[in-house]
């Protein structure tokens, strides 16, 4: 099946957004904010929050959309509403936009309380989350449905001979983490295994691959059993005017600093000889599909994937709550259908069951 989001997708999902708030519902958004929200942990870098600016387009978005809501920068500010019962299971729903937390858990406090005061929320469970941020946990689950992954098992690495072009990765957490073109690296088999032995299980040893790096931004749509979903045309990414990445990733500084653009990687394609465009596309979608479906993935999500010059996609990310920004991959999709970033954002409110 080809599950890909048209306007008229995002228009139903508009209506439910408005028909659910219109019942007296409330949308409390819980954000972590450069100079409001006090760090647990001292060497968590402001790149892990959002910055003023932007949860100020959030707001302004929601606003636009007219959602009544409010936001609270702080875990223990929501924590203490819900004791007061200023946060309700019966009028409130709940945004977590937060990135505290360890590892293991970063992200997870907010719906943790949710889910014990059985508030509903709109993003993915606590387990769900922990898997997408865990690569080896979220490679082994979406094997099954047949998606190509870039990372290499340790049979495959004892199989290898000579050498390899590598990248080492941090096993768990954002995928750009510590990442720079000089992490590419011509590596034997030995010298990988030492390295990640000496890591004590925190690299991963992927395979580079040349091609275009890009994010498939994935929507649940439907209602009862027919819920499934679906996704936006794969938006690439480029930076130092390059779009197909021959010895290049995208590092922790390009991340951070929003330092790179976003186009179509279909009418990229299309410019390739003997590439069947819409096969590519189609293919694309359906696996980042299958892939959220697979990780039990909730209302919205984005799929990360490199892609080689004949089409064939690696999965190497999940983000489990991706940005929704102006500077985003979901909202510059959304808009190549007309949409604005406060009707994506309202959108994604009308997946909530």
């Amino acid at each position: 099946m080809y599950y890909k989001m048209t306007k008229n997708d995002f228009n139903e999902l508009i209506k439910n957004a408005h028909r659910r708030f219109q019942k007296d519902h409330r949308l409390v958004v819980v954000a972590n904010v450069v100079g409001q929200t006090k760090k647990r942990d001292r060497q968590q870098p402001d790149s892990d929050f959002f910055s003023p600016q932007e949860i100020t387009e959030i707001d302004e978005a929601l606003q636009t959309a007219q959602i009544p809501h409010e936001v609270l920068t702080s875990e223990l500010d929501f924590n203490q509403k819900i004791l007061d019962n200023k946060i309700t299971a019966k009028c409130d729903i709940v945004w977590n936009l937060t990135r505290q937390g360890g590892s293991g858990n970063k992200k997870s406090l907010v719906t943790s309380l949710a889910d014990f005061n059985q508030i509903p929320y709109i993003g993915s469970s606590v387990e769900a989350m922990a898997v997408c941020r865990d690569k080896n946990s979220f490679e082994q689950l979406i094997k099954p449905v047949n998606a190509s992954i870039s990372t290499y098992t340790e049979t495959e690495l004892a199989s290898f001979s000579g050498e390899k072009q590598i990248i080492l990765k941090n096993a768990s957490g954002s995928a750009s983490i510590g990442l720079s073109d000089d992490s590419i690296q011509s590596m034997s088999a030995v010298e990988v295994n030492r390295q990640i032995k000496r890591a004590k299980g925190d690299k991963i040893a992927e395979q580079f691959i040349q091609g275009f790096e890009v994010e498939v931004p994935v929507f649940k749509t439907g209602s009862g059993k027919d819920r499934h979903f679906k996704a936006l045309s794969p938006v690439g990414i480029s930076f130092d005017n390059q779009r197909l990445l021959k010895q290049k990733v995208l590092s922790e500084t390009l991340s951070d600093t929003y330092n790179y653009q976003f186009y179509s990687l279909f009418d990229e394609l299309f410019t390739q000889e003997r590439i069947d465009t819409g096969l590519v596309e189609s293919r694309l979608i359906n696996q980042a599909c299958r892939i959220a479906a697979r990780l039990s993935l909730s209302n919205y999500a984005r799929i990360d994937f490199r892609v080689t010059l004949d089409g064939n996609g690696y999965c190497f990310d999940i983000a489990s709550t991706p940005y929704l920004i102006k500077h985003s991959s979901p909202v510059w999709g959304a808009a190549q259908l007309e949409l604005t970033q406060a009707e994506l954002i309202t959108a994604i409110l009308g997946t909530a069951d």
